[in-house]
């Protein structure tokens, strides 16, 4: 595997604990990763049973109840984790909450939610299983799940979202910076949108913006390239959500002529009343 150490755990499998494999990919991620050999560590805050998310009964996975916002629990799943799998080439952080309102529609207890999941989550994350995966030898990769495009694209009814998407953008980009010339890499990872119940009220916009939704399945398979890159930043949506989260990055002004502010106004009118 390129960019990942060969060994893999103890018995010369490649290991990842899943982090929120309940939500809209975990199902899909945890069976083509069991189904390529891993030995993985699943968790969530509900409980859950490894192989029916894996469709495997070889014991090759066990599930550990975590949540992404509880620093404790996460120290418990990563002492887990090391112990069950020896060493761990990727953790893959797929919790997030993304609530699409009015800047006045946000309220405190949204705010304090989308900062506990989609910030204070990764950075528990990171901080719980970065010590461990320092010691090993031979790379491995952290993996954060971001929004649609490269978290620094704001739209629309998604302000305090997007706050916290750019948040880990950010987070990630440093993070790399400081590990560089370590084993240990941190991803962000924008999915395209996709054929999820979270996202079926949007699946109108979608089309309207020219965007193919894409399945579940396609998602885990290029987490399952990020993994094995270790790419630090991964977009997917084709060309047009790749362009124009690029130019974005260099001017807001010439994206929004190209093509945000026509998608902007299509989030504003198929904004859920």
């Amino acid at each position: 595997m390129s960019g990942m150490n060969r060994s893999g755990g103890a018995s010369g499998a490649p290991t990842a604990v899943l982090i929120g494999v309940t939500g809209g990919f975990g199902h899909a991620l945890a069976r083509l990763l069991a189904n390529e050999g891993f030995r993985l560590v699943l968790a969530a805050r509900s409980e859950n049973d490894a192989a029916a998310l894996t469709g495997r009964k070889d014991g090759s996975a066990i599930y550990v109840r975590a949540d992404v916002s509880d620093p404790a629990s996460l120290e418990k799943l990563a002492a887990k984790s090391f112990d069950h799998l020896g060493r761990i080439d990727a953790v893959v952080n797929l919790a997030g909450i993304s609530p699409r309102k009015a800047i006045d529609e946000y309220t405190p207890a949204d705010i304090d939610s989308l900062l506990s999941v989609n910030v204070k989550g990764p950075i528990f994350a990171t901080q719980a299983f970065l010590p461990g995966m320092l010691k090993q030898a031979g790379g491995s990769v952290i993996v954060h799940l971001g929004g649609a495009m490269d978290g620094r694209v704001g739209l629309p009814m998604m302000s305090a979202y997007a706050a916290t998407r750019g948040a880990l953008a950010g987070y990630v980009q440093a993070s790399n910076r400081e590990l560089a010339g370590t084993d240990v890499s941190l991803s962000f990872f924008g999915p395209a949108p996709a054929n999820t119940e979270s996202e079926s009220a949007f699946f109108d916009m979608w089309r309207k913006a020219g965007v193919s939704l894409v399945e579940p399945e396609q998602v885990a398979r290029e987490i399952l390239t990020t993994i094995r890159t270790r790419r630090p930043l991964h977009v997917m949506g084709g060309g047009m959500l790749r362009m124009m989260s690029a130019v974005n990055a260099v001017s807001p002004t010439i994206a929004d002529a190209i093509g945000l502010r026509r998608l902007g106004k299509l989030v504003t009118q198929h904004h859920p009343r």
